[in-house]
């Protein structure tokens, strides 16, 4: 019975010592040489994708840019027979006419006055 289990398990064991290691290292070379290409190649869809989004959001905005330089401002109508409106001048600073008189004459003086 014992015989018969070692023949059985070297039986076994015989298909797996043919195997050639060689064969199993390139077969694993290839296998992530393909998951490595396969990576790249979804790289470059998606930057492809990417590069197409982008153009089409450009695009996109100059349309928009076009459309708004088409449109053309409302022009307010001017009426002459209208009144002229009403500005207050209490915002606006005020200088009395001989302070001005003064600055003036200082200032033609200190311009004259070349040494």
């Amino acid at each position: 019975m014992r015989a018969l289990i070692v023949l059985v398990a070297l039986g076994l064991a015989a298909p797996a010592a043919a195997q050639d290691y060689n064969a199993l290292t390139l077969q694993r070379d290839a296998e992530l040489r393909a998951q490595a290409d396969a990576a790249r190649q979804r790289e470059v869809e998606l930057n492809n994708r990417l590069s197409t989004l982008e153009s089409r959001v450009q695009t996109d905005q100059a349309l928009r840019d076009i459309d708004a330089l088409r449109q053309r401002p409302a022009i307010p109508s001017y009426d002459p027979k209208a009144p002229l409106p009403k500005i207050p001048l209490g915002g606006y600073a005020s200088i009395p006419d001989a302070k001005l008189a003064a600055s003036n004459a200082a200032v033609r003086a200190a311009a004259d006055n070349r040494r």
